[in-house]
């Protein structure tokens, strides 16, 4: 009796040491482990890892919470979110925010996202505290492990602020194929020299980019000079239809009144405007264009009436020849 007793005993430590272990917690830091999200098809799944207790206008403690992805499946990759909910980010105003900060791997299938806020049972100083879902979206033949770290109270059901409820085994709920984010959400800077590399393109987004000024107001903003060897200026409505036969070209005493009226050419900015506003290469390239191919079609002109005249001149001299051959011979 005693052996079967120690038998069965040997067994239940041996099932308790062969569980994995899901919840760490060190002093005030936590992390839990969650296995399994996982897709079988070409099928997207949404899993609600965890929810998040907070208030919506008074300061509260918390932190941030880490969430990292682990891709185990036939392409692995890593992803590392950044979730932050305090002040100006759902508390006293603003939402809550996510955002990746790390990203490594070729494909990548999964995302983090927040849901909605919702209302607790509860108040703190006259305001709701709420809850809000975190959730991971997966698709397409995956299977992901995921490691929360946190700051806050592990519970199993909200009821206040700064408390988590984390689930172990999510349910999954099936949504509609996405595109994973890789580009992170994190700011780019260095006290130092600041250098990106790598084999792949390099490109910013959104925004606008300033070299030498921190308030651009353009896509690049260069406060200084510019060296290339070449530079390609994309441009529309090309002024060929300059040529075309339904073209009013001005008489040039129209643009003589204008010039002496305003000290520049018609269509050109004057100096004083392009001193406070800057030139524009496209659209001035287009301008000069639009001139030169005027210009030509003046001297083809010009050309035109010397030639008239020239033949004109010929006829003259040609009779004056005659008449002075006949006053010769006479």
């Amino acid at each position: 009796m005693k052996l079967k007793y120690l038998i069965l005993l040997f067994y239940l430590i041996f099932l308790s040491s062969g569980k994995a272990q899901q919840h760490f917690d060190q002093s005030q830091l936590k992390s839990t482990v969650i296995t399994s999200l996982s897709v079988p098809d070409t099928r997207a799944y949404r899993y609600e890892i965890a929810a998040l207790g907070y208030n919506s206008f008074h300061w509260q403690t918390g932190g941030t919470i880490v969430v990292e992805l682990y891709q185990s499946s036939y392409s692995p990759s890593y992803d590392k979110y950044i979730i932050n909910i305090g002040y100006g980010m759902g508390a006293n105003f603003g939402e809550p925010e996510v955002g990746l900060v790390e990203s490594y791997g070729n494909i990548h299938h999964a995302r983090l996202m927040l849901g909605t806020p919702y209302d607790l049972s509860s108040s703190m100083g006259g305001y709701a505290n709420k809850g809000v879902p975190i959730y991971v979206d997966v698709q397409q033949y995956v299977n992901y492990t995921v490691k929360i770290t946190y700051l806050q109270n592990r519970v199993e059901a909200l009821a206040w602020v700064n408390e988590i409820k984390i689930n172990l085994t999510p349910d999954p709920q099936q949504i509609d194929n996405f595109t994973a984010q890789t580009v992170l959400d994190k700011p780019l800077s260095s006290s130092k020299n600041l250098m990106v590399s790598g084999a792949g393109n390099h490109y910013i987004s959104n925004g606008n980019l300033g070299i030498g000024t921190t308030t651009p107001q353009e896509k690049l903003s260069v406060n200084g000079n510019i060296r290339a060897k070449e530079i390609k200026v994309e441009a529309a409505n090309w002024p060929d239809y300059v040529f075309e036969e339904d073209y009013r070209l001005k008489p040039l005493t129209e643009i003589e009144s204008f010039i002496k009226a305003n000290k520049h050419l018609p269509d050109i900015p004057s100096a004083q405007k392009i001193a406070e506003d800057g030139l524009f290469v496209g659209e001035m390239n287009k301008l000069m264009m639009k001139k030169i191919e005027e210009l030509t079609l003046y001297l083809i002109e010009k050309d035109s009436i010397i030639k008239k005249q020239q033949q004109q001149l010929d006829i003259v001299f040609k009779r004056l020849d005659k008449i002075e051959n006949y006053e010769k011979k006479n």
